[in-house]
């Protein structure tokens, strides 16, 4: 009885095991993830142009009159007595620009006039009384020489405080002393240019990069004219003081405005150093330099590839390829 009963539960237990794991679902086989196309790469390029090129340097000049004339008192010393003249004005050789007080010079010019006729009448007196050559006269003589070389020189000194001009021409500067005041010798009291020859005139270390005769172009108010170049620092003559390095250029065409009013002007002067009319360009940021060699990133059917090039002339902006490159040929900008 025992036996069959213990036979009977173990039967169920089994049914009931068998019967359990057909409730649980069969187990998913795991997929493997969808492969993910790689993105593609792209370029920011340009095409290699025809075009042209021009290698230049620019700087910055001033029309001046390159025949000026700095006048002072020379030596002397004194009180303003008079300025005759204000910037712009235009003069006549001769005329009186500027004095210095000359009251006290005057008065001595005029007591040596009243000397040497003293002298004078002395000597025609003892010519009259004891002839031409007798010793009083010839001592009479002496002092009318005397007299005149006294007032010569006392002239003389009376005209150095007096400025002249001393040619046709127009005033560009006069001294900020005013009448009544003291003005040191040998400080320019006035200023004299001729305005009918007018150059431009450039400083700064650029200059070095100009020679003599180079051809350059002038800008002012948006306008080019031709010019060249007559004067660099190495062929400076002794009597042109400027400090530094410069260049001067003379104009080759009229401008249209008249020279007394360009004078003191600015403008823009360009030497053109070489230049290229058919060149193949590209972008400067698109050449690469290192190891002495340049090379240039180029897209061959959508693929990157380095290519070594010969460069021309360069700008700011753009390189000349003299070899390695062909017009139309797609570059990487970088």
């Amino acid at each position: 009885m025992k036996k069959w009963l213990v036979s009977l539960l173990s039967a169920g237990m089994a049914a009931a095991v068998l019967s359990g794991c057909a409730l649980f679902p069969d187990e998913e086989e795991t997929l493997a993830p969808p492969l993910k196309a790689p993105s593609a790469v792209t370029y920011t390029t340009t095409k290699a142009e025809v075009g042209e090129i021009v290698d230049s340097v620019s700087m910055s000049g001033t029309f001046i009159a390159p025949v000026t004339y700095d006048l002072s008192f020379g030596t002397r010393s004194g009180y303003l007595s008079e300025l005759n003249v204000k910037p712009g004005d235009e003069v006549k050789e001769g005329q009186v620009l500027a004095r210095l007080d000359s009251e006290e010079l005057e008065l001595q010019v005029a007591q040596q006039e009243l000397t040497l006729q003293r002298a004078q009448i002395a000597y025609r007196m003892a010519k009259n009384a004891s002839g031409s050559g007798s010793d009083a006269a010839q001592l009479a003589w002496i002092d009318v020489e005397s007299a005149q070389l006294n007032l010569d020189q006392s002239k003389k000194e009376l005209e150095k405080l007096t400025i002249y001009a001393p040619i046709d021409g127009v005033v560009s500067y006069i001294t900020a002393t005013t009448i009544g005041e003291y003005i040191q010798g040998r400080t320019t009291a006035v200023r004299v240019v001729d305005p009918t020859e007018l150059q431009v005139q450039c400083t700064g270390e650029d200059a070095g990069q100009f020679s003599l005769g180079n051809e350059v172009v002038l800008t002012y108010n948006r306008l080019d004219y031709a010019g060249h170049v007559v004067m660099t620092t190495l062929e400076k003559p002794d009597d042109v003081q400027v400090e530094g390095a410069f260049v001067r250029v003379a104009l080759d065409e009229e401008m249209a405005e008249d020279n007394l009013t360009l004078l003191g002007k600015s403008l823009k002067v360009k030497l053109i150093r070489e230049k290229k009319t058919d060149a193949i360009l590209v972008p400067r940021n698109t050449v690469s330099s290192y190891g002495g060699e340049s090379y240039v990133l180029v897209l061959e059917d959508g693929v990157k590839k380095e290519r070594p090039v010969e460069v021309g002339i360069k700008t700011s902006s753009t390189v000349e390829i003299v070899e390695g490159l062909e017009a139309g040929e797609e570059v990487i900008i970088k």
